[in-house]
């Protein structure tokens, strides 16, 4: 999510929904985006490779068609870890035969009605589109995908030739999660530390949780941060961006 606003020319979710922007980060991760959303406004989610199955980390807006995001995420069975319950991270989470993810967000992941997703009133005449236009509000419909595991903190997934461990980092949600790939190194921290605005303020928010989650990851040794918005990060930039936010809120 971003903080600029734009004018209310409005587009249905129901229309051709583009292609998916593929980017191979090297050591089998993917990270995907999708083309017609705005890069201000765009959402990363990847693609782990593992040996006997793949992993994908949240799923975006959901705005591809289901044929387009199949023809990069079947080459094997399909697990997903979901870093939490905002709109623009689990688009094509319905589509993994697998799902894993905190409790405290289960509810949401069940039942993704615009409300508990924050879609609304987030998009409301907001411009985030590349095109620059706003998405109609009642052609947001983003389907169910419920939780098929509970996982809280140091929870392994084994993919084949590689894990995948994930940290509870609550604060920008309560069941946020991170999730560290022993093979790469990369930490994927979604929207707990990215370098643009960080959401503190909003519903199930908890700032000291969420200083308190920077102050674990600082402690986790990896190579890159690969976040669910802006740039990919190396280590001394995220602790540069997590005091950079301690200076913000005052702490």
């Amino acid at each position: 999510m971003t903080e600029e606003t734009g004018p209310a020319v409005t587009w249905s979710a129901t229309r051709d929904r583009g292609r998916l922007i593929a980017e191979s980060l090297g050591n089998g991760v993917t990270r995907l985006s999708e083309e017609i959303v705005a890069p201000s406004e765009r959402s990363y989610f990847y693609l782990v490779e593992g040996s006997g199955r793949d992993c994908l980390i949240d799923g975006g807006w959901g705005l591809v068609s289901k044929t387009e995001a199949m023809r990069l995420l079947s080459a094997r069975p399909l697990v997903a870890i979901a870093s939490h319950s905002h709109f623009d991270h689990i688009g094509l989470l319905h589509l993994a035969a697998e799902r894993h993810g905190h409790e405290a967000e289960a509810a949401t992941f069940a039942s993704p009605d615009p409300q508990a997703t924050q879609a609304l009133p987030y998009l409301e005449g907001r411009a985030v589109l590349e095109n620059g236009a706003a998405l109609e509000p009642s052609s947001i419909v983003q389907q169910t995908c419920p939780l098929d595991r509970f996982v809280a903190d140091g929870y392994r997934l084994d993919l084949g030739g590689r894990a995948l461990t994930v940290f509870h980092t609550p604060g920008h949600s309560p069941g946020s999660l991170s999730i560290l790939d022993d093979r790469s190194g990369f930490l994927f921290t979604a929207d707990v530390v990215h370098d643009g605005h960080i959401y503190d303020d909003i519903p199930g928010a908890d700032r000291e949780a969420l200083l308190l989650s920077h102050r674990r990851l600082a402690g986790v040794a990896f190579t890159l941060a690969c976040p669910g918005h802006g740039a990919i990060l190396r280590p001394d930039a995220v602790r540069d961006r997590i005091e950079r936010y301690r200076r913000e809120t005052g702490v």
